[in-house]
């Protein structure tokens, strides 16, 4: 009997979804948001813990670099256009009935944010959902 090299994976729940969205809207958040109580505003404010701040700001970087990557590799071309047509339909709904212009600017960065965080976490899990939608089992060749 020969071994086999691919692993497959279990279907991703509704939850593995929520908690994905969830993970990447506390990055976003974390990193920065327009209060003075995130990470980046830490960074910046003094010199004091200097190389703390520093590896934090790396580590930081690091996480961006890796889930960047992740998502824009789960999304490929097609999530990019659902992504990028999402973007034009929200567009256009505020030129002609201009929603957000009755939010305070604090609230506008919020929803920003919240919209930037949905998009990495559908890159995140688009891939499963197009395996899911198109009835193949989502295999993984040479697993770590």
């Amino acid at each position: 009997m020969s071994s086999s090299y691919a692993v497959v994976r279990k279907k991703l729940p509704v939850t593995g979804s929520i908690i994905r969205f969830l993970a990447m809207s506390f990055l976003v958040l974390a990193t920065f948001n327009p209060s003075y109580y995130s990470i980046a505003t830490w960074i910046i404010s003094d010199t004091s813990l200097l190389s703390i701040k520093a590896f934090t700001g790396f580590a930081l970087a690091l996480i961006w670099l890796i889930v960047l990557r992740m998502s824009l590799a789960g999304m490929g071309w097609l999530g990019l256009a659902y992504i990028g047509m999402a973007i034009a339909i929200g567009a256009l709904l505020e030129w002609q009935f201009g929603i957000l212009r009755h939010f305070s600017v604090y609230t506008q960065i919020l929803l920003a944010e919240l919209a930037f965080a949905f998009a990495i976490a559908f890159g995140l899990v688009f891939s499963f959902w197009v395996r899911q939608f198109a009835g193949q089992s989502s295999v993984v060749k040479n697993p770590p």
